[in-house]
């Protein structure tokens, strides 16, 4: 709902509540975590390396490709990615082609 009205400041704001102060039910959901660095990916890409940093339950290789793609282009929040989760094959292709 927050992504279709157009707010997806207020989006990451809560997700940030829910994720990042640890609320023991949802810190570490996995979709929360997915869905917060995709927010930030699309709507505040500043926000992004700190997420990758902070968070350690979220689908790497999948939101490594999508950071990677067009419009995003985030190439070294892609290597952070590739190599916190042990790719380092694909952590070393990013670096290599981007």
């Amino acid at each position: 709902a927050f992504i279709a009205a157009d707010l997806p400041n207020e989006l990451i704001e809560l997700l940030e509540k829910i994720v990042l102060h640890k609320s023991a039910d949802f810190g570490k959901n996995r979709n929360l975590q997915n869905l917060l660095i995709l927010t930030a990916i699309r709507a505040d890409k500043s926000r992004v390396m700190d997420y990758i940093n902070r968070l350690d339950n979220y689908d790497g290789p999948e939101i490594a490709k999508i950071a990677l793609g067009d419009p995003y282009r985030l190439y070294e929040e892609a290597f952070l990615i590739y190599k916190k989760h042990d790719m380092n094959a694909e952590a070393m292709e990013t670096l290599l082609t981007n």
